[in-house]
């Protein structure tokens, strides 16, 4: 294989002769990648927003601090870069106008003025509401060498960054970067000179950035696709001299195709993948991560680990036997697209066939090649009729780029199904299954009806056949293996009732709670609040999971690692926020421990023991904070008297009694109490035997439930809600025995409404008690989620769950 990196055109003969020089397709077209910076800037801007309308206080201490650095350079200095950058402000935007008038570029002009007066008219509506034109202190005086001080504004600049944005698709890459690097140090200057705020600057760049990604989406840019020139003289400089090259695809795939012919008359199959194809492929594979529990997706750094991945497998899925192109060359050019170069096996793909023409020994030739990739341990994942090419020779499998080494059975059935599916929609249900039987083991075909669903389907197949179709599918492949039917496997990530259910709870207890305790004192607390008691919010929810991982480790006689199991609690925080009562959690911590070495039995008891000893260790703090605290710190969470103490437990005798005399209940009690207890009593005598393991054990709780305790004193600190430790921990205590009550993932509502409800007791103003509870809720709750799906990804990964 030859695997050249082209670092340019200029090495040989700049194109061979006869090729055309243009890229192929149409002129015009919306690239992805400019969607990618829609997202982006659109994301950036109102992180930036929510920051200058909340964090009132936090930016005032950004514009002192930057008038304390400002001052310390020299003021003749400062008034020298102002002029430089007035005069290029002033100068470049009309020689680059007069340029494209010159030069006739009216379609260019339009579209670079237009995003320029769009992003200027943004800017000062989002100016009128925000109030974003204000010098710093320190700023220069009114009047500068050149024009005022106050020029460029925020508004001018918004609309220079849009039009560079916009007019940047007919840059070549030099350029691009040289425009980059002045908005740089455009930004600098002025930031330096003091004319406005750093918040303020890079809302205005950042708005120019979406308004001129847009104009982009919305009339499309140049075509910059590799030219057949181009891509011919790569694979002359690559060793393969070829003498003809015909467009075979421009558009609708991840590729450009060709067909060439090179001088010694061989024929190959040729892909050119672009940036165009890197920021498409990035869209879908994160779409299908989020969308998907285990999307199996990986994610390249490059376009060119992308494209090296397809020849690797295409390198291994030859040698295996099964009939696919042979690799012959790949190449990279000057542009950052690469080339790769195949067989061309000729022929039609599958779906393309008359379906009255295809017997069944060609269905049984297809899944002989599926076979055969299959044992090499190679998973297609997208193994439908179109990527099956049907010459004479017999059935080739192609595209691979999206397939898998040391692929798992999972994927395997996965295949199976897809193929099935996209069979059945060329010759039905009857023969598409008994050619798959034929080929498979029975354990192997019945292992693909949990993925005979649309979810687990390329969208092609998923247009080709309905939901009915799949199920009379998967009947078939029942009664050919003599199965029961199997269920659906649950591949979506959550389903839309839990999102729909989480958006109204944070809905109506993070919008409609403020309004309850005046929304104005609540925005005001917050925009006040001390950002280095925010920081330590955050620093304490980190120490929970290192006792939490502490904690776990004790529960179990093997050594867990502990950076995998800070990760593993970690994840199950992510996990967690699906689940209601921690399940999810749970769950993923015992297989954590299962695949860590522990056995199945003693990874449910560590987990029970983990979740006494913190029922244990909440229950003595909460006695504790509770008479540390006094009336002043209880009063919102009153401990009952005793004649209630005694009405309770009157009450549970009752229960108890009434379940004794049921032989039901003494059943219940006998295969479930009893057994428990049991267990329990025997892992806590274990336990008395390894005083380290006790330590771990407790210890890793008692930090959790401080940590946590101290993070929410640090958010009331933050806010000046004048509470003691003393008080917050008894708010906190009796706040989570309510919110576990609460059939919502981690107590969401519930426990947001019971530490506002204790802290208004106790005497806080309702304003801060809501503005510390959501700034609390927000580091310890939100934020987590998603280091702890990285985590999540991280162990699935290597094999940890």
């Amino acid at each position: 294989m030859n695997v050249v990196a082209a670092p340019g055109v200029t090495d040989g003969p700049p194109f061979p002769v006869g090729f055309d020089e243009s890229p192929p397709g149409e002129r015009y077209f919306r690239h992805p990648g400019d969607v990618l910076d829609v997202v982006l800037s659109a994301a950036a801007l109102l992180v930036l927003i929510a920051f200058i309308h909340v964090s009132t206080g936090t930016s005032a201490g950004v514009r002192a601090d930057l008038a304390h650095a400002a001052t310390s350079v020299p003021r003749a200095a400062r008034e020298l870069l102002l002029a430089v950058v007035q005069v290029a402000t002033l100068l470049v935007p009309v020689a680059v106008v007069a340029g494209l008038v010159v030069k006739g570029r009216w379609r260019r002009l339009t579209i670079v003025v237009g995003a320029a007066l769009t992003a200027a008219g943004t800017l000062a509506a989002l100016d009128a509401a925000l109030d974003l034109s204000s010098s710093v202190p320190g700023s220069l005086a009114a009047h500068g060498w050149v024009v005022s001080t106050r020029f460029p504004s925020l508004v001018y600049i918004a609309a220079l960054v849009a039009a560079g944005t916009a007019g940047k698709p007919w840059l070549t890459p030099r350029w691009r970067r040289a425009v980059d690097r002045g908005l740089l140090a455009l930004v600098v200057v002025l930031a330096v000179a003091g004319t406005a705020g750093i918040p303020e600057l890079l809302v205005s760049v950042a708005t120019g950035a979406l308004i001129g990604s847009l104009v982009l989406v919305a009339v499309g840019a140049p075509n910059r696709r590799a030219a057949p020139a181009t891509v011919a003289a790569a694979l002359s400089r690559a060793g393969l001299d070829v003498t003809t090259l015909s467009l075979e695809r421009a558009e609708g795939g991840r590729s450009q195709l060709y067909r060439a012919r090179t001088g010694d008359g061989e024929r190959q199959f040729v892909k050119v993948y672009g940036r165009d194809s890197r920021d498409a492929d990035l869209l879908y594979r994160w779409y299908r991560t989020l969308l998907l529990r285990d999307s199996a997706d990986d994610h390249p750094s490059t376009l060119e680990d992308e494209v090296e991945h397809e020849a690797l497998l295409l390198m291994l899925a030859h040698r295996s036997g099964a009939a696919c192109p042979d690799l012959r060359g790949l190449t990279k050019l000057a542009d950052g697209s690469v080339v790769l170069a195949m067989d061309d096996v000729g022929g039609r793909p599958l779906d393309q066939i008359d379906p009255d023409s295809i017997d069944d020994g060609l269905l049984d030739a297809v899944w002989h090649e599926v076979v055969l990739l299959h044992r090499s341990g190679l998973a297609h994942r997208s193994l439908r009729a179109a990527n099956v090419l049907v010459p004479s020779s017999g059935p080739v499998i192609i595209d691979l780029g999206f397939g898998q080494t040391s692929s798992t059975p999972r994927l395997l059935s996965i295949d199976h199904a897809e193929l099935l599916a996209s069979l059945t929609a060329l010759v039905g249900v009857e023969r598409a299954v008994a050619s798959a039987d034929r080929a498979l083991e029975s354990s192997q075909l019945a292992a693909a009806m949990p993925y005979l669903q649309p979810l687990a389907l390329s969208a092609a197949t998923r247009r080709q056949v309905s939901k009915a179709v799949l199920g009379s599918v998967r009947a078939a492949v029942a009664e050919a293996t003599g199965e029961e039917p199997r269920p659906l496997e649950r591949l979506v990530r959550v389903r839309a009732k839990t999102l729909v259910t989480i958006a109204l709870l944070t809905g109506a207890f993070y919008v409609l709670l403020p309004q309850l305790a005046h929304v104005n004192d609540s925005f005001r607390a917050l925009g006040s609040a001390n950002w280095a008691w925010l920081v330590a919010v955050v620093a304490m929810s980190a120490f929970s999971y290192v006792f939490s991982a502490i904690g776990l480790s004790g529960g179990v006689r093997e050594r867990l690692p502990m950076g995998p199991t800070v990760q593993a609690g970690l994840a199950s925080s992510f996990v967690n926020r699906v689940t209601p009562a921690n399940v999810g959690g749970l769950a993923l911590n015992v297989r954590y421990m299962q695949t860590a070495g522990v056995g199945p039995a003693e990874a449910v008891t560590g987990m029970g023991l983990n979740v006494l000893a913190g029922g244990v260790v909440h229950a003595v703090l909460l006695v504790v904070f509770f008479a540390w605290a006094k009336q002043s710190g209880a009063s919102a969470f009153q401990v009952p008297s005793s004649s209630k103490l005694l009405v309770a437990l009157v009450v549970v005798l009752a229960v108890v009694g009434v379940a004794l005399a049921t032989r039901r209940g003494r059943r219940l009690i006998r295969t479930r109490v009893v057994h428990v207890v049991k267990t329990s009593l025997g892992s806590i005598v274990e336990l008395g035997r390894s005083p380290g393991r006790l330590l771990a054990l407790v210890g890793g709780s008692l930090g959790v439930t401080l940590a946590y305790t101290a993070a929410l004193s640090c958010s009331v600190a933050a806010v000046g809600g004048g509470a003691s430790f003393a008080q917050v921990g008894a708010v906190y205590l009796g706040s989570s025995v309510l919110a576990a009550a609460a059939p919502t993932p981690g107590g969401l509502g519930a426990m947001e409404a019971a530490l506002v409800a204790g802290f208004t007791g106790i005497g806080m103003d309702p304003g801060v008690a809501v503005a510390a509870v959501l700034s609390y809720r927000l580091a310890t709750y939100w934020l987590p989620v998603l280091p702890g799906w990285l985590a999540f990804r991280r162990l699935d990964r290597r094999g940890y769950i």
